[in-house]
């Protein structure tokens, strides 16, 4: 049975609910809907560093190729978008001016992402929240 391609948007952003911090080797993605986290490569971090503010297809696949991508791999980053989409992690996004001055630190890699298995079971809104056993 053949798998229908998923439809990334033409110019899409991290969801507003999506939290993305950068890490020694790449980010950590946190849906704040599902409670789930993701671990992401560092060509991938670079990738959502673009899509914070919104950005094509085209100029994520740019981008790229101007941080060493070889031209072989655009499947990967078109992989790394759907896998995205599929997650519910990104939306369509407004027009406006993609930020091509971020760069990647390191050589290229291909972007991967990896679902945590389990949920966050709860996430602490508040340092002062009381139903919050105190550190010792």
């Amino acid at each position: 049975m053949a798998t229908k391609a998923l439809r990334v948007p033409e110019r899409i952003a991290l969801r507003a609910d999506v939290v993305s911090t950068l890490v020694d080797e790449g980010s950590v993605l946190l849906d704040l809907q599902t409670k789930y986290f993701y671990s992401v490569n560092r060509s991938g971090g670079a990738i959502l560093l673009l899509l914070e503010g919104g950005a094509s297809h085209a100029e994520v696949l740019d981008c790229c190729a101007r941080w060493g991508m070889p031209a072989n791999d655009c499947d990967a980053v078109d992989s790394f978008l759907s896998a995205l989409a599929s997650d519910d992690l990104v939306e369509e996004a407004g027009s406006g001016a993609c930020d091509d001055t971020l760069t990647l630190e390191g050589p290229w890699v291909s972007p991967t992402i990896e679902k945590q298995r389990e949920p966050l079971q709860r996430i602490m809104a508040s340092a002062f929240d009381p139903s919050l056993p105190l550190a010792e």
